[in-house]
């Protein structure tokens, strides 16, 4: 937060009331009073989310560099393009699997009451 406090952004952020937060695998790189103040962890309504989806995202996409390396920019922008709609599609297809067992729990949950 020192770091925004000090930018030209520190107006419009204390007007918006805009709290930071340090991201999970983020966290052993601040220090202790960061991480007590601003840790995803102990912040309120993150659920499991870790902030760090872009992270796997791109780190995932350096797979594609090796691949790539002698094509065109054509033909790279091109397999890059193909990687990220593979991602989307993957992903998805993972919330198909996930979402059926999410409203089966709130079924039951709700029949419980």
């Amino acid at each position: 937060m020192g770091t925004l406090m000090r930018s030209s952004l520190s107006i419009k952020a204390c007007e918006r009331g805009l709290c930071m937060v340090v991201p999970a695998f983020h966290g052993h790189a601040h220090n202790r009073l960061c991480q007590l103040s601003h840790h995803i962890l102990m912040s309120e309504g993150f659920g499991l989310e870790d902030l760090e989806t872009c992270e796997c995202v791109f780190a995932g996409s350096n797979a594609v560099a090796h691949l790539t390396r002698h094509a065109t920019p054509f033909h790279r922008r091109q397999f890059i393009d193909m990687y990220f709609r593979q991602w989307d599609a993957d992903k998805y297809e993972n919330l198909g699997a996930v979402f059926p067992c999410h409203l089966a729990y709130i079924y039951k949950l709700n029949k419980l009451r």
